[in-house]
């Protein structure tokens, strides 16, 4: 008979064991898991500080150099380009008035 109570003590002793072992593990695997994310978030953080920097000086580059761009020198360009090259410059008129009107136009679907 007191072997009867003794089993299910024991079971209870053992489940009470692994209950207690898998609070642990849970703690380790938390506590890992926790590192890992400060560790990979300052990589992103860092990471997209210096894209972004990047990022703005290109675009105050860009901008102090189309800030200098006179228009009338563009048109100018444009006209020489033309004049020393007509055949280029008409099949390129072409071909932009070509993929406009495709746009313009839109699906048959419609």
């Amino acid at each position: 008979m007191e072997q009867d109570k003794a089993a299910p003590a024991a079971v209870e002793d053992a489940a009470h064991d692994v209950a207690e072992t898998v609070k642990e593990k849970i703690g380790h695997a938390k506590d890992y898991v926790g590192e890992r994310y400060q560790a990979v978030s300052e990589k992103v953080r860092n990471r997209y500080e210096t894209v972004s920097h990047a990022a703005k000086e290109k675009a105050a580059e860009v901008k102090s150099k189309v800030e200098h761009i006179e228009m009338d020198d563009v048109v100018d360009q444009m006209r020489d380009y033309v004049r020393s090259n007509p055949g280029k410059a008409l099949l390129i008129s072409i071909g932009v008035g070509f993929v406009l009107g495709l746009i313009m136009r839109g699906s048959d679907d419609e």
